[in-house]
């Protein structure tokens, strides 16, 4: 795709200019910026879902481009279904072979027979050139990576949650490969193993991507470029996010230093000719000026606005922070946390990780008192709490500046300092908290959280809707709080920055790894290792030993469908020779056989499926 000149204005308001660039055929691209620089109109206009205002895009014949849309996929079908229709073609080809394999077995030799014949290997030369049943392996691999099971094929799509049908729309999107892939946020509803399959799977990924998101750690591994929006123009660097810093960082002390210098030159230059204007001189003065008008402008660049933040305790806490007794929860007959024991000392950076559903959020409400629960948690001397939440709620009445006098009465100037702080200047602190983004909802409650001044911090995904450089701030504010944090964050750049212990939640139980989290990294690498050594772990409870028998009976069984797979497999080895229907005489018999091993090994299966289910009722 090529890009030229691209200019897009909402209204007066001009949102970028000037945008030039090319994007190759397995380019991978990483788009950033502040909130609110254009970086998802950028990719609107590159998807042909917004106009622009000026400029061109071109791209070469048959070019596809997919846009990952922040909506659901729709209400119709099942999953199956829908995961499928990208593999229409495919699908349609192996039901005709299906049907004409049913036709061949009922064909007498002869002209008929031959003229199907050959239709049945150009059908199969076909299927095979299109990738056969590698169609089915792409489905699972992608449902798999993003967390579902076999179970939800046949689930209607209006019945999974808001989150489970982002991630649905994403691997549909997967599965449609497109020429250009453009992901805004893919990460937003996955947790850390669906991001890190996702991570795996864009770099393999053989086409181009162009992807925005706020993860620095999933953009270091995805990354070969980064385009920055910055000040209404495009800039790139070559690399990942940690290679793009230094590289931003030279330009804007370059631009700087050439700023200074023509300065410089400009106020050498009105001076001559405010000196000399008038004088003997004054052809030598006119020249400058012609040349001074010639002299380009250069922009100051202006920082990305940035949250200067700071969190102190009005006091410290006892050394001893918490202790967790067994704690347990379960939502009817679902238990989601059971016998959890730990201890918290002050000054711990707790990071709480988990799958999506593993309880992360439930224990933080617990720790806060917003939950019942079993068992006990017992908190230190001197322990004042402060809870960040996922489900932020205003006073839909208030504006900003409401919102934070109605929980802290502090002189009005005091408070608009605190929300300057938090990028809340000039007429920002009079917005409805009704007409908040995500990332000023955040901010807001993060100023109402600081005012509190608590030395215990329990925060639920706090950088959530926050840009990069609203990440970094909330970093730096946190690596200097004196007091202790226990935080849930899918962000891994943020936890690595912040955790000096890991609790993982695990089918309900707590684990805990000391250290960071590339420690904890370190540590599931081993077990994995381990466990791949000594292969799957036992059952939690023994099953009953079925009779000798039935196992006998099994055993048999197991041995018959092996042998009757090996002759399918040669079968079908068989079949996709072009070589074999030539000779009808041997073609037939072929396919009729290869039709009958198929039905047998249906039987088969059956009947395995029935006998495990009878040995586990003995």
């Amino acid at each position: 795709m090529i890009i030229e000149d691209l200019w897009k204005y909402y209204g007066d308001e001009l949102v970028f200019r000037e945008v030039t660039a090319t994007i190759g055929p397995a380019d991978r691209i990483g788009l950033v910026g502040a909130n609110g620089v254009g970086k998802t109109t950028l990719l609107r206009i590159l998807a042909g879902n917004l106009s622009h205002d000026r400029g061109r895009l071109s791209c070469p014949g048959g070019y596809t481009v997919g846009f990952l849309e922040q909506l659901p996929p729709g209400e119709g079908g099942t999953l199956e279904e829908f995961l499928k229709e990208p593999f229409a073609a495919q699908i349609e080809l192996e039901q005709s072979l299906r049907q004409l394999e049913q036709k061949l077995a009922s064909l007498e030799p002869g002209p008929a027979l031959e003229e199907a014949l050959g239709r049945y290997s150009r059908l199969r030369d076909r299927f095979e050139h299109g990738g056969g049943y590698d169609y089915l392996v792409q489905i699972n691999q992608v449902l798999a990576g993003l967390g579902f099971a076999d179970e939800d094929l046949p689930r209607p799509l209006s019945s999974f949650s808001g989150g489970e049908q982002m991630r649905i729309s994403l691997a549909r999107l997967l599965l449609d490969r497109p020429s250009l892939l453009i992901l805004d946020e893919p990460t937003n509803h996955l947790d850390l193993e669906a991001t890190r399959w996702l991570e795996s799977f864009l770099a393999g990924y053989p086409r181009a991507f162009i992807v925005v998101s706020h993860d620095r750690y999933f953009l270091d591994r995805i990354a070969q470029e980064i385009w920055e929006l910055h000040g209404g123009r495009l800039y790139r660097y070559k690399g990942n996010y940690s290679q793009y810093l230094p590289q931003r960082e030279l330009r804007l002390a370059q631009l700087e230093e050439s700023l200074e210098r023509q300065q410089e030159e400009r106020a050498r230059m009105e001076a001559f000719i405010q000196k000399f204007k008038a004088g003997t001189r004054s052809r030598q003065a006119k020249s400058m000026e012609k040349k001074l008008a010639r002299l380009p402008e250069l922009e100051r660049v202006l920082d990305d606005p940035s949250m200067t933040i700071r969190f102190e305790p009005k006091r410290r806490s006892g050394e001893k922070v918490a202790v967790l007794e067994d704690v347990g929860k379960a939502f009817g007959d679902k238990e989601v946390l059971r016998g959890i024991s730990a201890e918290v000392r002050r000054g711990e950076r707790i990071a709480l990780l988990g799958p999506n559903g593993s309880g992360k959020t439930t224990l933080l409400k617990i720790l806060a008192g917003k939950l019942e629960f079993q068992g006990a948690v017992r908190w230190g001397a001197g322990v004042e709490l402060g809870y960040f939440s996922q489900q932020i709620s205003f006073d839909p009445e208030n504006t900003v500046l409401e919102e934070l006098y109605g929980e802290h009465r502090l002189e009005l100037g005091v408070l608009r300092s605190v929300l300057a702080r938090f990028l809340f200047r000039g007429e920002d602190v009079f917005k409805q908290t009704t007409m908040l983004s995500g990332g000023e909802r955040n901010r807001l409650a993060l100023a109402k959280l600081l005012l509190h001044r608590p030395n215990v911090l329990l925060l639920d995904e706090p950088t959530n809707h926050l840009d990069i450089f609203a990440r970094e701030a909330l970093e730096r504010a946190l690596a200097e709080f004196s007091g202790t944090i226990i935080f849930v964050s899918h962000d891994r750049y943020f936890i690595s920055k912040l955790a000096t212990k890991v609790w993982a939640l695990e089918a309900g139980r707590l684990r805990e790894y000391a250290g960071g989290y590339e420690a904890y990294e370190q540590a599931r690498a081993i077990q994995a290792a381990e466990r791949g050594a000594k292969g799957p772990k036992p059952a939690a409870e023994k099953p009953r030993r079925p009779s000798a028998k039935s196992r006998e009976q099994l055993k048999l069984l197991e041995e018959e469908i092996v042998a009757l797979e090996e002759r399918v497999a040669e079968l079908e080895a068989a079949l996709a020779s072009p070589e074999l229907y030539q000779d009808e005489s041997q073609s037939v018999p072929v396919i009729q056989e290869y039709q009958e091993m198929q039905a047998r090994l249906a039987e088969k299966y059956a009947a395995w499926e029935c006998l495990v289910e009878a040995q586990e009722e003995e």
